[in-house]
């Protein structure tokens, strides 16, 4: 599975940024030395300026749509990764799907199936279980080859698993949950949008009571909707 396509970035910038060093240590006598491979510069896009993320559960859980919109003109690439653990055999595994996308547009969508498809005569899939939390990373490439990076962790709970806890968590640690009880069966993704919001797709219509939200630095309008962006005050 290759790696996070950030920690790609940050590797090699400190590979090259070391022998760059021992090359200047070893021929500092010499007039002339090797040029090193330019390496991608690292940008941030304003944050009011920054595309939005959308992670939308299908209804049955075994599909998610990736949502990119208002993808700024500068940008002429991305690439996504979706990191997610699954279920085998009692075993949890480490599973993952990416791509590089060209940019002619301020928005894009891809269909992400948590499994696997065969299509040869017919398709018939094979999906994976006991799918709950993952990392959704993005590296946004400029047009004079800079390179912005959006990573987040994102879970995925059903009505009945937000019922039962009481609430839906982005991580163990809760840095930020929701008290919340939906109001029909559906699917719940949250995540950490690129502006610094949280925000809560359903597969339905995201119709529930959010009793509290932690950290009370975060604020929503509509308490009637779990789905939706949660704000910074």
């Amino acid at each position: 599975m290759k790696k996070n396509k950030l920690q790609k970035i940050l590797l090699i910038s400190l590979i090259l940024a070391s022998l760059t060093f021992l090359s200047a240590c070893s021929k500092k006598n010499q007039k002339t030395g090797p040029v090193p491979t330019p390496t991608p510069r690292l940008t941030e896009i304003e944050l009011d300026q920054r595309p939005y993320i959308s992670l939308i559960p299908r209804a049955d859980g075994h599909e998610l749509k990736l949502k990119i919109d208002n993808i700024p003109s500068q940008i002429r690439e991305l690439e996504y990764e979706i990191i997610y653990t699954a279920i085998d055999k009692n075993l949890e595994i480490e599973k993952g799907m990416g791509d590089p996308i060209k940019i002619d547009q301020p928005s894009i969508e891809r269909d992400l199936l948590l499994g696997v498809a065969s299509c040869t005569n017919g398709c018939k899939y094979s999906y994976d279980k006991g799918v709950s939390k993952g990392t959704i990373s993005i590296v946004f490439t400029t047009n004079n080859d800079q390179v912005a990076t959006y990573q987040s962790p994102f879970v995925l709970q059903t009505s009945a698993d937000i019922k039962k806890k009481g609430k839906l968590s982005i991580d163990e640690s809760d840095s930020f949950y929701i008290s919340a009880k939906p109001t029909n069966n559906q699917y719940f993704i949250l995540l950490q949008n690129y502006n610094q919001d949280y925000s809560v797709f359903a597969s339905g219509s995201g119709k529930g009571t959010v009793s509290a939200i932690h950290p009370d630095t975060f604020h929503k309008d509509n308490l009637k909707l779990i789905s939706g962006d949660y704000h910074q005050k």
